[in-house]
């Protein structure tokens, strides 16, 4: 009959903090996309979504769907963006119809 084994089993050793941890710069990435901040913080979210897509490849980090969504969500309020600065630029620009139609004056 064999003894019992008094020591604990762990599993194969690993590095806690590359396959535990949410990669951080794959968050900051999803929060600046939608903050857009007029459209840096959606430029800053899509570079830091694939800084961190390509880092979490390699260190095995969590978080890979955080980076691909902050590029995703990134292009979309940039796009939003691009569109609201050439509604204002229009705007700014005399869409907003300061013409001739100046109404004053007498006529008695």
């Amino acid at each position: 009959m064999s003894s019992p084994q008094t020591g604990t089993r762990t599993g194969p050793a690993y590095n806690q903090r590359a396959s535990g941890q949410i990669s951080r710069m794959a968050i900051w990435s999803l929060v600046l996309s939608i903050l857009t901040l007029g459209g840096i913080g959606s430029i800053a979210g899509i570079w830091l979504g694939v800084r961190a897509r390509d880092r979490i490849d390699q260190s095995g980090e969590r978080g890979r769907g955080l980076a691909i969504a902050g590029i995703i969500v990134g292009v979309i309020t940039l796009l939003f963006a691009i569109g609201y600065w050439i509604v204002i630029a229009k705007y700014i620009s005399g869409g907003h119809g300061g013409g001739s139609g100046g109404g004053g004056g007498g006529g008695y």
